[in-house]
């Protein structure tokens, strides 16, 4: 017996439960270690961004004076401290929207932002699945799931508060609501492009294709590169408007001003319209928007602390970024996937192709290349190589297929085991008391109160002398410092913070640096001139207190903690 659609029963099932233990997966591999590290945000230090944003928000503070992210994560995060907020005080824990809590235990914020990056990446999986499968197929749309799960760069951005793996979410939905647009509300799966249909006859389509250009917005409201999903809204609008465009066009509109017309109404006004409508102090605080994302740009463009010695820039995104995101294997199959989606030329391939080209182009040209960068195109890449290993079984005659099979199958296994591998790695690396967690602990023994403390980024989480009436508040009595904050050079920029003659004048006692931004500064000490002579002054000019070394398998960085003479 067969449904509607066509599938067998028995194989709906069978993908029903493949779906399910997918999904079941992507979810294990994201909640595993999803608490490590709290109530600091030792997983991401830009946790410690975002997170104030997202309680300002909950207070009734939408502004959030800060604009090198947009802005609709902080608010969906923001809603969600609101909606645990009564459930927090019936537990008896006080008032989770009160400073007080956020000051002296930030831990159950970070969580809560962490699980939203855990939903978003498993519905993720789910979206990618739905759009494989309409565009391609079930098989495909499974194996692109599995592949996505599995991904180390997806898996561990899923298990921090930051705006990345939400951004994927939305983009998603805009990818599926604008394939579907494309085709009609309901082309059959690898339809070729050059097909007919009614996609610009009926409302559905046009529909579609609004709610999917909204999505968009959105998602460049969660994280701005992704407002290249301008491409794919656009290309999928000429599939769903080509009817009604050339109808208005023979009854004397002109065909170039209806497609701008056209355009304008059902992709580029929605977008904007949503982009500003979730992140509104773009317009309402223009001049820091306008600061802040001059600021964000000249970043990309100069680079950053660590990224010194990438090289070529598209090379580089290559290997170690994209290989490290998804797995040498898949990268190989996802480059003949996207080879083959040029020769294929289906709807999805006309929306994914440019989208994905233009963009790595486009990042490839930067100086700042972090491989969070790659999320954007990693489900893309993923759905074109489970989409060539579908086609190839589907192309190689019956009885061939015995021979052809097991050589597939074992691509596709090193393909899943190797990204499982390193995620699994990177879940079992959210284990133990980070080093910087030590440091804390032992300064607070041995260094007295109140002495005058340098702390970098990256180093231990000491409590301000700013902070301790929010202890005092909730009965605590926490041994509290005035520190001083060491922001993160920039290249080519005199460093004021890291200057010991200052922090003499300052009457700083103490400096605590951290591995991880003084390896990078000493990596390139031509590009960072005062911080590199900075660190080598500590060492001949200052005493060594203790360092805090990481052991084997131990998280965390080498910090050591100076006493200036």
């Amino acid at each position: 017996m067969s449904r509607p659609d066509g599938g067998p029963r028995p194989h709906r099932a069978l993908g029903g439960a493949l779906l399910l233990a997918i999904l079941v997966l992507a979810l294990a591999l994201r909640l595993k270690g999803v608490a490590w590290g709290l109530p600091y945000s030792f997983v991401n230090v830009d946790e410690s961004t975002v997170v104030p944003k997202a309680f300002s928000a909950a207070n009734g503070h939408p502004d959030p004076r800060f604009f090198f992210y947009p802005s609709l994560y902080f608010y969906l995060t923001g809603a969600l401290y609101v909606l645990a907020a009564p459930v927090w005080w019936l537990l008896g824990h006080g008032n989770l929207l009160a400073r007080t809590s956020f000051v002296v235990d930030p831990g159950p914020y970070f969580l809560l932002g962490r699980l939203l990056s855990v939903a978003m990446g498993t519905c993720s999986v789910y979206l990618l699945y739905r759009l494989g499968r309409d565009a391609f197929g079930r098989p495909a749309g499974l194996l692109a799931a599995l592949f996505l799960a599995v991904a180390p760069l997806h898996v561990a951005y899923s298990h921090m508060a930051v705006t990345d793996v939400t951004a994927v979410a939305f983009s998603l939905v805009a990818l599926v609501l604008l394939h579907r647009a494309a085709a009609g509300d309901g082309g059959s799966a690898g339809a070729p492009a050059v097909s007919g249909g009614s996609s610009g006859r009926d409302g559905g389509g046009r529909r579609l294709l609004v709610l999917g250009a909204v999505a968009a917005g959105l998602a460049t409201s969660t994280k701005y590169n992704f407002g290249v999903l301008v491409l794919p809204a656009t290309v999928a609008a000429v599939f769903a408007c080509r009817d009604e465009a050339a109808a208005r066009a023979a009854a004397g509109g002109g065909l170039v001003p209806t497609w701008l017309r056209l355009l304008t109404a059902r992709v580029y006004a929605p977008m904007l319209l949503a982009f500003v409508a979730a992140s509104p102090f773009v317009v309402l605080d223009a001049p820091r928007f306008l600061r802040d994302f001059r600021g964000q740009a000249a970043i990309m463009e100069r680079g950053w602390l660590g990224f010194e010695r990438v090289g070529n820039g598209f090379w580089y995104n290559v290997t170690p970024n994209l290989t490290g995101a998804i797995g040498i294997v898949l990268v190989a199959l996802a480059v003949a996937g996207l080879a083959w989606a040029l020769w294929r030329r289906s709807r999805l391939d006309l929306l994914a192709v440019p989208y994905v080209v233009v963009y790595y182009v486009y990042i490839g040209t930067w100086k700042e290349l972090a491989d969070r960068y790659l999320l954007l195109v990693v489900p893309l890449l993923a759905l074109l190589a489970a989409r060539l290993c579908a086609d190839l079984v589907a192309l190689v005659p019956p009885r061939r297929r015995i021979a052809v099979l097991p050589a597939l199958t074992l691509v596709v296994a090193a393909a899943v085991a190797l990204p499982l591998t390193d995620s699994i790695a990177y879940d079992r690396s959210l284990s133990g008391t980070d080093t910087r967690a030590v440091a804390k602990a032992w300064i607070e023994e041995h260094v007295p109160a109140g002495a005058v403390v340098a702390v970098e980024s990256h180093a231990a989480p000491l409590v301000s002398l700013d902070e301790v009436a929010h202890y005092h508040v909730a009965g605590l009595s926490p041994v509290a410092y005035r520190v001083v904050r060491l922001e993160l050079p920039a290249p080519d920029t005199p460093d004021r913070d890291r200057d010991l003659g200052r922090l003499r004048r300052r009457e700083v006692e103490y400096v605590l640096v951290s591995s991880y931004v003084a390896d990078r500064v000493l990596a390139a000490p031509e590009v960072y001139p005062s911080a590199a002579d900075f660190y080598r002054r500590l060492d001949d000019e200052t005493d060594l207190v203790r360092e805090f070394r990481p052991g084997p398998g131990e998280p965390g960085p080498l910090l050591k903690l100076y006493r200036i003479r």
